[in-house]
């Protein structure tokens, strides 16, 4: 049975407004029209939110690993498109392993009509306890079981699909390299694969062995001293892939041949000043763009492809703002964009805010407002 959420986000924040709790004017960069506003406020249901994905209906997915207050499950909710209203769809099954179920990246599989999230157990367990899940629903959208599709996963991260294929990423292969270089990647598995039995990747010290091993990425770590490796992950509609590292803001892409193969990884974006943290990306069809949320910066960024085409850089920055608790609905260490569809039409950029401490970021606290914020793209 659904739990519903409640409708409380104004409430809460008129309340908020009286007792003093939103934070001082926070300063901004970018275009005003393109001012984050508030989508959506949680309860400590959702205390991490995380990744973002929708169906063929304009339903909204979104999950959340709760690692600041584990007392409460990772859960996956949603948002019914025609009403708007938000409930509890499932929470992540739990680990063997660990006991935690941990959903983040997620993506609606439209060739078999399930939802898939990678459990990311990386930060209970650093022993190949992350998987990528399979969420079987029947004709109503109802879960009838969630089961496993790939295991033996580091840190899963984000996941894609194209025409049969898997696209997934590992954030850390921990190979302990003396340069003291993060190695992280990407994996292509054919659905097929994993269809009928649990598909295994390889143990990292024999990543280029493993058949549904396709690119990796490299990471020098800045002065936030992280070595993370590939995290967020886009496709275009060519099939083209495009991911960056969380550590160091490393931007590539992979480009799909016409045999279905694809071309070597290629590092066509790095500049840590500018970009100094890749978490969630997305693909923007309509303006031929990738939309990169940086979580360092608490800022949004653009690749402009057709740039990329005629060997110009690509990059620009969307909006970035000041440390904040994200009660307004700006950004509070973005972790996830997504470009959704209103019911009018309209093109709107979804942003989920981690809002979860690490070392050298904007963000300084773990506040109690659980957040995703919208953009106005049209």
């Amino acid at each position: 049975m659904k739990t519903v959420i409640g409708k409380c986000a104004l409430c809460a924040m008129t309340a908020a407004i009286a007792a003093g709790e939103l934070s001082a004017k926070t300063e901004t960069w970018g275009d005003e029209k393109y001012r984050p506003k508030l989508f959506k406020r949680f309860g400590d249901i959702v205390n991490v939110p995380d990744g973002l994905t929708k169906d063929p209906q304009g339903n909204i997915y979104h999950s959340a690993p709760n690692l600041v207050k584990p007392e409460y499950p990772g859960v996956i909710v949603k948002r019914d498109f025609k009403s708007g209203r938000w409930s509890v769809l499932c929470a992540g099954l739990r680990s063997p392993k660990t006991g935690f179920g941990r959903p983040m990246g997620l993506e609606f599989c439209e060739e078999d009509g399930n939802l898939y999230y990678c459990d990311n157990q990386y930060f209970d367990s650093k022993d190949y306890a992350s998987r990528v899940m399979r969420v079987v629903l029947d004709k109503k959208g109802e879960v009838l079981r969630i089961e496993t599709a790939v295991d033996n996963v580091k840190l899963a991260n984000a996941i894609r699909f194209y025409k049969g294929d898997m696209f997934i990423t590992d954030t850390y292969f921990d190979l302990g390299r003396k340069d003291g270089v993060g190695v992280g990647g990407v994996y292509r598995i054919p659905l097929a694969a994993c269809k009928t039995k649990t598909v295994s990747l390889l143990p990292k010290p024999d990543y280029v062995k493993d058949p549904y091993f396709l690119c990796a990425t490299e990471t020098k770590p800045l002065d936030r001293k992280d070595d993370s490796g590939a995290d967020g992950l886009a496709i275009t509609k060519e099939g083209h892939l495009y991911f960056g590292t969380f550590g160091s803001g490393r931007f590539y892409t992979a480009k799909r041949k016409a045999d279905g193969t694809y071309e070597p990884a290629k590092l066509i974006f790095e500049d840590p000043k500018r970009f100094p943290c890749c978490d969630g990306i997305c693909y923007d069809e309509a303006a031929n763009r990738i939309i990169m949320s940086d979580s360092c910066l608490n800022a949004l960024h653009t690749w402009d492809i057709a740039k990329e085409q005629k060997g110009e850089c690509g990059f620009g920055e969307l909006w970035r703002n000041g440390d904040d608790t994200g009660a307004h609905g700006l950004l509070d260490q973005p972790c996830e964009p997504m470009v959704w569809k209103d019911k009018k039409g309209n093109r709107k950029l979804v942003i989920a805010n981690f809002d979860m401490t690490f070392p050298g970021l904007a963000n300084k606290k773990n506040d109690k407002f659980h957040t995703l914020s919208v953009i106005d793209l049209d």
